[in-house]
């Protein structure tokens, strides 16, 4: 036996159909299926009522047939007889007319010739609807002294049942045409709004910051549908804006110093990385300054770390100051800071940068913690390609060149040099 997912998979292989042309098929399969329930009661009503009809005429006509022909009937004059039945048969349109006496011995007959289909048709019809004859006594002198037969005509009944297709299929027809009106109107009040919602939601789909919203509709189902729509979206693309700023605290949070804001050692190291890779290939040349705070610790120690922060901060702020669009300035941990200065078009350059950020810490700094504190650095210089071709080899030279200052002569500069500064210096090729 198959089962129950195997009888689906035929209906899964068939193509998706559109909503309207769904609406269109079920409107037209309601509207013939009321307009055949209607038309079927319709005509049987009718029929049923034509019947009753056709059976008191035909009443009617036996009785004057009777009447007729009840003194023929006396004098047993079949002539009179055949001539009066056969005059009112053909007037009233019967199928057949019989006069039999009291014994049931006819004594005169009409029976209409069928020529055509159509009156056999209407015969069978009339049969099937007047199962039995219709008869009245001929009576005389208050004795019954004979019997007229009759057998309805069914072309009526024919002609009843052409009459009542033809409006069944003109109903049809204003129908079809009332199906196709509500088709419109259910693609513009119905079908538009469901189609704008599925626009709308390819576009959310598409992308995350969509302005496309739902418009309001008429119909209060859609409308709460729209609002609610329009409702989720807002919030989507509120959640989504504020992830994106947590993302970008978060990644600025990884990469940056909490206490000065500048980039950290990470930051530093990826950017020198890049950054060498670009000179590699431009030929061109790029600087690396490592500087070390004097006294730093001399500060934290009388002031207390408050004022060991407030001396980081403005040093930092110091430097940044000087350097061009472009360079880069980080807090490595502690109290040592880098530089990064690229491109560096001449040493020369380096240097007067260099000379720059000492002048800058020339001037005392005014704390709450104490009447002045003057900042110093020392300043290590390494330049590519001359002093190295990785990051770690200019950052080595960099430090290295820092402490030679700072064991000769602090808030000053000094550039690397193999021969003098090796201090733990290890190349790596």
């Amino acid at each position: 036996m198959k089962s129950a997912e195997d009888s689906l998979l035929p209906l899964m292989d068939r193509a998706p159909t559109t909503l309207l042309a769904t609406l269109r098929r079920a409107h037209a399969r309601i509207a013939a299926v009321m307009l055949l329930a209607v038309g079927a009661s319709l005509t049987i009503t009718a029929l049923m009522a034509l019947r009753t009809y056709a059976e008191h005429n035909l009443q009617l006509v036996a009785r004057s047939i009777a009447y007729t022909s009840e003194a023929a009937v006396v004098f047993r004059d079949e002539d009179a007889i055949a001539e009066t039945v056969g005059l009112i048969a053909r007037q009233e349109s019967l199928a057949s007319a019989t006069v039999v006496d009291a014994a049931g011995t006819v004594l005169g007959r009409y029976t209409r010739p069928q020529s055509t289909a159509f009156d056999i048709l209407g015969d069978q019809l009339a049969e099937l609807l007047l199962t039995q004859p219709t008869s009245s006594a001929i009576v005389y002198q208050g004795r019954t002294i004979g019997e007229v037969r009759l057998q309805g005509d069914g072309a009526g009944f024919v002609r009843f049942i052409f009459t009542g297709l033809l409006g069944l299929l003109g109903c049809l027809a204003l129908g079809s045409v009332t199906v196709w009106q509500l088709s419109r109107r259910s693609h513009r009040e119905i079908l538009q709004p469901v189609k704008e919602l599925i626009t709308m939601t390819h576009a959310a789909r598409g992308g995350p910051n969509s302005s496309q919203r739902a418009p309001r509709s008429h119909i209060a189902e859609f409308d709460q549908l729209g609002e609610d729509f329009n409702a989720l979206l807002d919030e989507i693309e509120a959640q989504q804006a504020q992830l994106y700023q947590e993302n970008k605290s978060l990644s600025h949070l990884a990469n940056h110093d909490s206490l000065t804001g500048l980039p950290n050692r990470a930051y530093f190291r990826r950017r020198l990385s890049r950054v060498l890779q670009d000179a590699q290939t431009q030929g061109t040349s790029v600087g690396v300054l490592y500087l070390d705070n004097d006294h730093f610790k001399a500060v934290n120690d009388q002031y207390g770390h408050a004022a060991g922060d407030a001396l980081l901060v403005e040093v930092a702020q110091r430097i940044r100051a000087q350097l061009r669009e472009g360079d880069v300035v980080a807090r490595l941990g502690g109290d040592e800071f880098a530089v990064l200065l690229a491109p560096l078009h001449h040493s020369d350059d380096a240097m007067r940068i260099a000379d720059k950020i000492l002048a800058s810490m020339a001037t005392p700094m005014a704390t709450r913690f104490a009447d002045s504190i003057v900042p110093s650095v020392s300043i290590g210089i390494a330049i590519y390609p001359l002093h190295g071709s990785s990051p770690e080899q200019l950052l080595r030279a960099a430090d290295s060149a820092m402490y030679q200052v700072k064991t000769t002569q602090r808030g000053h500069k000094h550039v690397f040099n193999f021969d003098d500064d090796t201090r733990d210096l290890k190349e790596t090729q």
